[in-house]
């Protein structure tokens, strides 16, 4: 038995005509008789199905063709058995090819028929709604291997589940897989992986997607293309874009472009921010836009804001913005220089000063010995801007700890200036510089009322508390004066 079936052929593909002709054909000797026709109308699902190359002849008369339902050619009844069995020998590998290309013709046919009404919908089209699916472990599931073809309002997996989409709610005790968009919650006890997420997604240990809008939690990470909204990874985040969203690491975050704010609680890697970024030990960067606070460390290629750092700021260009950290150094427009000073209050010292002119970090030791013996260190910032061709203005902030010379019975003594300087620039490396400042001092008091004694200047005010021992309050004076500082600066 062999089914042929007609169809029409328009601008290159094969398209099924409203009415199909399936006719069914019998082989006796060597002779075809049609016994009947069966008509099959177009429906919905009967698109154009693909072109098959049948050789032409397959349409020609051969010795036994139709003119109607039960009846055979009358002129080849009119011919003789020899005539007819003769031609019928010389074309016999003739309608052995066509009886075969219309098994061909008719089976692909009809499996084109069926796949327009079983194929999946591509990336494009939407998926038809099914209200709840059930999975034991894809694709042992409530509707077999067809989850992936639908989107689902409910969707329950116990160990692997794998859905087209989902529009509502997901649970996996294991994994889940949305192979399109996941708009709503979905939770897993260990995995999630999706390619859209809208919504809320938990993975006990991990989620995977490309996109997501909403909040992501992983217990241990994440890991994403685009993220619109919160990002929580128990110990880290890898993603692609942080789109004006929140990102936190408890280890590390690790992004292409960040905008919004990015938190690790050791470190945070990124190659471009716009917005702020905090890392508990360091951030590494290529570019930053904003804010970056570094608990020991930054490096950063380009600056274009605030940086901050415990101890170490490392930057190539700062093309506005200030950098700040115990250690800055900037390899492009990098300002260091050595300053020699004598004040009233750190009678001779030595300053280093590193950093931009913009903003530079001080390092200071020198000794006090007007008063009392005593040794000084200083910390500070300072900046320094050109006022005409030979005069730059210096303004510092510097906090002086007093030690005593033997270095025992420390009395905590400290005051913090204010120093508003002028460098008269001698030549391109060498000036001299004149730095009037006002000044808050502190220093504790010992049993005797005594205390460190750190200018010959005496303070505009000053303020003498007592302590109690009930309380364990000691006894201190607090004083605010002004001072003098001159010295030599060197490039």
């Amino acid at each position: 038995m062999i089914l042929l079936a007609s169809f029409l052929s328009v601008h290159g593909q094969v398209a099924v005509p409203d009415t199909i002709y399936i006719y069914e054909m019998v082989t006796v000797y060597d002779t075809i008789v049609i016994r009947d026709t069966v008509r099959i109308k177009k429906t919905m699902a009967m698109s154009a199905v693909q072109p098959i190359n049948i050789d032409a002849d397959f349409f020609s008369s051969s010795t036994a063709t139709f003119l109607e339902n039960g009846i055979i050619n009358k002129n080849n009844i009119k011919k003789s058995d020899d005539q007819y069995k003769t031609k019928e020998m010389k074309d016999s590998k003739l309608n052995i090819l066509n009886y075969a290309s219309a098994a061909i013709l008719a089976a692909h046919t009809f499996s084109g028929i069926s796949a327009q009404e079983t194929n999946p919908p591509t990336d494009e089209e939407p998926l038809p709604i099914m209200p709840v699916q059930f999975t034991l472990a894809y694709p042992i599931t409530s509707m077999g291997d067809k989850t992936k073809d639908y989107r689902f309002h409910f969707s329950a997996n116990l160990f692997y589940g794998n859905v087209g989409a989902v529009k509502g709610v997901e649970c996996g005790c294991i994994v889940n897989n949305v192979e399109r968009d996941m708009t709503g919650a979905q939770f897993a006890g260990i995995f999630n992986m999706s390619s859209v997420v809208k919504g809320v997604q938990y993975g006990g240990i991990a989620n995977m997607t490309k996109d997501v809008t909403g909040i992501q939690y992983g217990g241990i990470a994440n890991i994403s293309g685009r993220v619109y909204g919160v990002q929580f990874g128990g110990i880290a985040n890898l993603s692609e874009n942080i789109d004006y969203g929140i990102q936190f690491g408890g280890i590390a975050n690790v992004s292409r472009n960040v905008t919004g704010i990015q938190y690790g609680g050791i470190a945070n890697v990124a190659e471009s921010v716009t917005g702020v970024q905090f890392g508990g030990i360091g951030n590494v960067s290529k570019e930053v836009t904003g804010i970056q606070f570094g608990g020991i460390f930054n490096r950063t290629e380009t600056l274009r804001g605030l940086q901050f750092a415990g101890i170490v700021n490392v930057t190539d260009t700062i093309e506005k913005g200030v950098s700040i950290a115990l250690i800055n150094i900037v390899r492009k427009g990098f300002y260091r220089a050595w300053e020699l000073s004598f004040a009233d209050y750190m009678n001779v010292g030595v300053s280093f000063k590193m950093g931009t002119q913009k903003f530079y970090t001080i390092f200071s030791a020198g000794a006090a010995f007007m008063e009392d013996k005593l040794w000084v260190a200083g910390f500070g910032f300072g900046n320094r801007t050109a006022i005409s061709p030979r005069i730059d203005f210096q303004p510092e902030i510097v906090g002086y700890q007093y030690f005593p010379n033997d270095f025992r019975n420390i009395m905590y003594t400290n005051s913090t200036h204010l120093k508003l300087g002028f460098v008269f620039r001698l030549n391109d490396r060498l000036g001299l510089v004149v730095a009037p400042s006002i000044y808050h001092s502190h220093a504790n008091m010992d049993k005797d009322g005594a205390y460190y004694k750190v200018s010959p200047i005496a303070p505009f005010y000053k303020i003498t508390r007592i302590g109690s021992t009930n309380f364990n309050m000691s006894s201190h004076v607090d004083g605010f004066g002004a001072g003098i500082s001159v010295g030599l600066i060197l490039k």
